[in-house]
C-alpha cells in the first residue's frame, strides 16, 4: 500500500495533536503549583477538551463543506498549536483554560478530518491508514513525559514543551500548506435517505464503551497502584508508560493486521486480550502482577477505536465527514462521563470496586459490533 504526501501529512498532524494532549498530564501537577490551583480546576481543562470535542461533532461536516477539508485541517492544527503555546505562557487559569478551549475543539475537528480524508483517500485500506493515524496520535502522546522530566530535571521547566507543537506545526505549513485534499460529499438535500445507516450508530454506540475503557484504565490506574498494590505515586506514574508504551505497539501490530484480517475479527480478538490483560490487573495486589495487567491491557485496548472507527465510516458510504464528525460526539462524551464516574464510584466504594464496570464495557462493545456487523450485511443485501 502506498503512503503518498498527503497521507504522512496527516499522520504529522495528528502527532502533534496527540504530542499536545500528552503535555497535559505530566504538565498539570506542575501548573497546578505555579498557579496554585486545586485539583478540580485542574481536572477542568480535559473536561474542556472533552466538550470542545462533543461540541465540534455537530458542526465539522458542515464546516467542511462551507470552508473545505484543507481549511479545515490547517485551522484546526494552528488553533491546536496556538492553544498549547497559550498554556505555555499564562500566569492565570482564565488563560491555561482558554488555551485548553482552542485545543479541544478545533483540534477534534482537525482530527475528524483526518480520518474522512483518509477514509476516502484509501478506501480498500481504510482499517490500515486509520490504525496507523491513531499509532501516530498515540506516539504523540508518549513523547511529552519523557521530554518534560528532562526539561525540568535540566533546571529548563515544562513550559518549552508546549511550544515544539507550533514549531512543528509552522514547518509543515510551510513545506505543504498547498496538498489537495479531496473534496468532501455535497450536504444532503431535502428528501434524500438519512446519512446516516442503523449500522453506523451500532459501531457508533460501540464506540463509547471503547474510548471510556480505554480513558478509565489510563486515568485512574495509576491511583490503582497506589490504592491497591501499595506503591509509591511516583513508581504509579512511571508504570503507567507500560499502559500508553503497548498502546503505541498495539496499534502498530493492529495496522499489520488489519492487512489480512477484518475490522470485526480483529477487534473480537482484541477484546479477548484486553479482557485477559484486564483480569491479571484487576486480580493483583502487586506491582509485578498489575503492571504486566496493564501491559496486556493496553495491547487489547489499542485497536478497539481504529477498528470501530472503521467499522463506523465504511457503514456510511459519501457520508465520511458526517460519520468522522459524530465520532468526536461519542468519544468526547465518554471521556467526560467515564473517568469521572469510576472516581465518584471509587470515592463510595474504594477503586477496586469501582474498575468492576471496566468488564461490562468490554461486553457491550462484544454485543453493538456484533450487532452492527449483523444490521449491515442485511443492509448490503437490500442495497
Amino acid at each position: 500500500m502506498a503512503r503518498d504526501r498527503l497521507t504522512l501529512l496527516t499522520y504529522s498532524l495528528a502527532a502533534i495533536f496527540g504530542y499536545v494532549l500528552g503535555c497535559l498530564g505530566p504538565a498539570m501537577p506542575l501548573l497546578r503549583e505555579e498557579l496554585g490551583i486545586s485539583r478540580a480546576l485542574g481536572g477542568l481543562h480535559f473536561t474542556f477538551i472533552a466538550l470542545g470535542a462533543v461540541t465540534a461533532g455537530f458542526v465539522v461536516d458542515r464546516a467542511a463543506h462551507r470552508w473545505g477539508r484543507r481549511s479545515l485541517f490547517w485551522l484546526g492544527g494552528a488553533s491546536v498549536a496556538a492553544g498549547a503555546l497559550l498554556i505555555s505562557i499564562a500566569r492565570h487559569p482564565a488563560g491555561t483554560l482558554a488555551g485548553a478551549a482552542m485545543i479541544g475543539g478545533p483540534g477534534s475537528a482537525m482530527l475528524a478530518t483526518v480520518q474522512s480524508t483518509l477514509a476516502d483517500r484509501h478506501p480498500v485500506h481504510r482499517a490500515v491508514v486509520l490504525t496507523e493515524a491513531n499509532t501516530a496520535t498515540s506516539t504523540g502522546t508518549v513523547v511529552p513525559g519523557l521530554l518534560i522530566g528532562v526539561l525540568v530535571a535540566a533546571g529548563i521547566g515544562w513550559r518549552p514543551a508546549l511550544v515544539v507543537p507550533a514549531v512543528a506545526w509552522a514547518t509543515l505549513y510551510a513545506l505543504r500548506r498547498s496538498s489537495p485534499f479531496p473534496a468532501p460529499a455535497p450536504p444532503r438535500r431535502r428528501g434524500e435517505p438519512a446519512a446516516l445507516l442503523p449500522s453506523y450508530w451500532l459501531f457508533w454506540a460501540a464506540l463509547i464503551p471503547s474510548v471510556g475503557a480505554e480513558w478509565s484504565v489510563g486515568a485512574w490506574g495509576a491511583g490503582y497502584l497506589v490504592d491497591v498494590a501499595g506503591t509509591s505515586e511516583g513508581f504509579a506514574s512511571a508504570s503507567m508508560t507500560a499502559f500508553f508504551g503497548a498502546m503505541v505497539i498495539g496499534r502498530l501490530f493492529g495496522s499489520r493486521v488489519a492487512r489480512h484480517a477484518d475490522p470485526v475479527t480483529i477487534l473480537i480478538g482484541a477484546v479477548a486480550v484486553a479482557g485477559a490483560g484486564f483480569a491479571l490487573f484487576w486480580a493483583g495486589t502487586t506491582p509485578p502482577v498489575v503492571v504486566p495487567g496493564l501491559f496486556v491491557t493496553g495491547l487489547g485496548i489499542s485497536v478497539l477505536f481504529p477498528m470501530l472507527l472503521t467499522l463506523a465510516l465504511g457503514s456510511a458510504p459519501g457520508r465520511s465527514d458526517t460519520a468522522s464528525a459524530r465520532v468526536s460526539v461519542a468519544a468526547g462524551s465518554a471521556v467526560v462521563v467515564a473517568p469521572l464516574t469510576l472516581g465518584w464510584i471509587a470515592d463510595r466504594a474504594g477503586i477496586r470496586f469501582a474498575f468492576g464496570a471496566v468488564p461490562g464495557l468490554f461486553v457491550a462493545i462484544v454485543v453493538l459490533t456484533l450487532l452492527g456487523s449483523r444490521v449491515a450485511r442485511g443492509e448490503t443485501s437490500r442495497g
